[in-house]
């Protein structure tokens, strides 16, 4: 067997101990957890653990010996953990790794049999291997045939943390199996059971199994530009780096050591390419051939896309490829160390990144760090347009982010509360149809005070420009501009980044510069952005006339045409603007469709308790506050004065106070209270804070000032309700709601 790392062996140690317990206890379906970062080496750590359990099982009193494996992963990883471990195990017969072309009629598994299974061909009643047949090869015979020998089972769920291993589809398959334990592996778990084994990064940073950190957009300068768009500017500086990178490893290692990869991703999130993807990818290649000779033909261009792959070698270290094309394919369990910089088109005003994918660039190739420190980083450039890079909790250890987790050292009891979320019970989502076109001109003419232009052959020139400049100077007198000469977009430059500070470094205007882009790309991002401000609609057939509405409002009221308006819309200062105006247009084309009959809304309760870990960006300051839920406590950098006041007032009050929570005001991770608004539309308010007093009581706090909501008494009726529905429910304790006006 490979010799383990001494936090793999720990790790390893913790699984069986945690095993055994759960074997020796009645319920089935005992959930452990191996939380290990991506490069860590999971795989192996797992391929030991079924290895040591197998030879010390019979060792423990009172524990059946007779035991199969079930190893379920998605797509093809099954395959490539199946390859793995039947390496590993090559040279012993303790365990025998199959996969499900190798059982034969009337299956069983035999103790000590490890099957690899493939999620997609057992998730439905539909799949081969889900439905009755003559010979009885299916996974309820295979399960019925295995517990009749009296052979216990325990179930491998490999990148758990996908959503497909937790749907009711999911369930109903784990309930199938019933295995007696089940063991959860993933980089990034949504939840933690009591069993959890977890390895930190820093441990395998430390051991030199991966990379330490993520440089973002090193060398990028729009200097450098000249008259490249992002796109090819941004590749022209990853193969700089690149190429970089591949004379340090000669200098260090010796020529063709080892050839470091360079991972191109296209934008969209579909598995089939986009219109997008294909311009984008047309223009790489070109770029690639005519200048670099990097080409399929010279086999120097690897393709890893839906239905075109040519990637043989591609993970040797010496390996002849310089440039992998990718999309989502290489997500999860890819295992090629000389990946070394990622290209990432993302889809314009998605700042999303996973650790699933900028993982595959932080391997290292010979399991040590180097001694020339640049080889000890992993690179990553990419079209992000903002400072408000928006981090999931995967992405938390390479990139810039704020994070809060409980207060583990004080004895608190965090109670859980009914919230609610809201369903649309509706067979299909909504639409957007051209009544939304006249609820939006009506949201702008009364925060603005503007009329519709008249038609230009109905008065003068002169009358016309009068009237548009009214329009352009109330709107300005608001804090729009209008005056905005160049196509540009902002990108976060030169970004180093420590994975071990809480508080990481915040993206300011000097670390954001400009860059020239074209009409066509501005198009994209308008097109982007429209489809992203389609909430609770049917987004693919609503962003376009949501698009029409605002060009047309340009044309109606400002007198752009639609390739002017793009710029004037997109400028940040505007965005923000128009953000709020689009959100309450679409909440009155809600309100008119509830009185067409055509809501479909219910809402849905469910048990809510203070997150154990919650993220912030860098619209939050960090405070230190002794008795707030998470620590440390983030503020809102626009917080409002009644927030401010109670916040000081309950930090004065701490000795009545076991601790409190600011709440967020959106989101299902949030406490929420449903209410009718005034035009009888469904909706959740969130309460500013929750309170759990040192009496037992637990209070709910929402901060006004004086007619700064219209919907305020709605609001408080739904609070008494909350409070009298909890307090029915619960009578061990009292629930008490206050609205605090300033």
């Amino acid at each position: 067997m490979h010799l383990l790392k001494d936090f793999q062996d720990k790790a390893v140690n913790a699984l069986l101990a945690y095993t055994f317990e759960a074997l020796a206890e009645t319920p089935e379906q005992v959930p452990i957890l191996l939380e290990a970062p991506t490069g860590s080496g999971k795989t192996v750590m797992m391929a030991d653990y079924l290895y040591r359990l197998v030879d010390e099982l019979p060792l423990q009193p009172g524990l059946n010996p007779n035991t199969a494996f079930i190893w379920i992963a998605p797509n093809t990883l099954h395959i490539q953990s199946l390859k793995s471990l039947q390496k590993l195990y090559a040279d012993t017969a303790k365990l025998r790794s199959i996969d499900l072309s190798e059982l034969s009629t009337n299956p069983v598994l035999n103790p000590r049999d490890l099957l690899f299974v493939n999620w997609s061909s057992v998730d439905g009643m539909k799949k081969i291997w889900r439905k009755e047949n003559e010979t009885n090869t299916n996974l309820e015979t295979l399960i019925e045939n295995t517990k009749a020998q009296d052979t216990q089972l325990i179930l491998v769920i490999d990148e758990a943390h996908l959503s497909a291993f937790t749907g009711p589809q999911a369930i109903a398959v784990r309930n199938l199996i019933k295995a007696k334990v089940e063991v959860m592996v993933t980089a990034t778990p949504n939840s933690r059971p009591q069993k959890t084994v977890s390895i930190s990064r820093k441990k395998v940073v430390d051991e030199g199994m991966i990379k330490k950190s993520v440089r973002l957009n090193i060398g990028l300068d729009p200097a450098k530009q000249n008259s490249d768009n992002v796109h090819i500017h941004l590749l022209r500086m990853a193969l700089e780096k690149k190429n970089e990178l591949a004379a340090i490893y000669d200098a260090e290692l010796g020529a063709g050591v080892v050839n470091p990869l360079l991972l191109i991703q296209l934008p969209s999130d579909s598995v089939t390419l986009s219109d997008e993807d294909k311009n984008i990818r047309e223009t790489l290649e070109g770029l690639l051939s005519m200048e670099y000779g990097i080409t399929t033909n010279n086999g120097r261009l690897a393709v890893w896309l839906s239905g075109e792959q040519n990637r043989a070698g591609l993970e040797d270290m010496n390996g002849f490829q310089d440039v992998l094309i990718f999309k989502q394919a290489i997500a999860q369990g890819w295992d090629c160390p000389r990946a070394a910089v990622l290209v990432s088109y993302r889809n314009v005003q998605s700042p999303n990144f996973g650790i699933q994918t900028v993982g595959r660039i932080l391997r290292m190739p010979h399991q040590k760090h180097y001694q020339n420190d640049m080889l000890n980083y992993g690179y990553v450039y990419t079209n992000i347009e903002s400072n408000r890079i928006k981090f999931e909790p995967s992405d938390a250890d390479f990139f810039n982010y704020q994070i809060a987790n409980r207060q583990a050292d004080k004895d608190w009891v965090y109670d859980k509360l009914q919230t609610a979320t809201i369903v649309n019970d509706r067979a299909t989502a909504g639409v957007l149809t051209s009544v939304f076109e006249r609820k939006f001109f009506n949201v702008m003419e009364e925060n603005y005070n503007i009329k519709e232009l008249p038609d230009f052959k109905e008065v003068s020139q002169e009358e016309f420009k009068t009237l548009k400049q009214s329009n352009l100077q109330a709107m300005r007198e608001k804090f729009w501009e209008f005056e905005i000469d160049e196509h540009q977009i902002k990108i976060p430059t030169d970004i180093n980044l420590d994975p071990y500070e809480v508080n990481a470094i915040m993206l300011n205007n000097d670390q954001m510069k400009a860059f020239s882009i074209t009409d066509a790309q501005f198009g994209t991002m308008f097109d982007r952005f429209c489809y992203d401000n389609i909430t609770r609609l049917n987004r693919s057939k609503s962003w376009k006339k949501l698009r029409e509405t605002l060009n047309h409002f340009a044309e109606y009221y400002l007198g752009y045409n639609e390739f002017e308006i793009r710029k004037i819309y997109l400028f940040p200062q505007n965005k923000e603007y128009l953000v709020q105006h689009i959100a309450k247009a679409l909440e009155n084309f809600e309100a008119w469709q509830v009185k067409q009959g055509n809501d479909s809304r219910r809402v849905v309760n469910n048990d809510w308790e203070v997150p154990s870990t919650r993220y912030f960006n860098e619209l939050y300051r960090r405070e230190k506050i002794e008795n707030h839920a998470l620590e440390p406590f983030f503020e809102y950098e626009k917080a409002s004065s009644p927030e401010i006041a109670l916040k000081e007032f309950l930090e004065k009050k701490a000795a009545f106070i076991d601790w409190w929570y600011k709440n967020g005001d959106q989101g299902k991770e949030h406490f929420a209270v449903p209410y009718n608004d005034k035009k009888g539309v469904k909706r959740l308010f969130y309460v500013d804070f929750i309170i759990k007093f040192k009496s037992g009581k637990i209070g709910l706090f929402d901060t006004k000032t004086k007619r700064s909501d219209a919907e305020a008494a709605n609001k408080h009726n739904a609070l008494l309700d909350c409070l009298d529905a909890e307090n029915k429910a619960n009578t061990k304790r009292e629930l008490v709601v206050r609205q605090l006006w300033c």
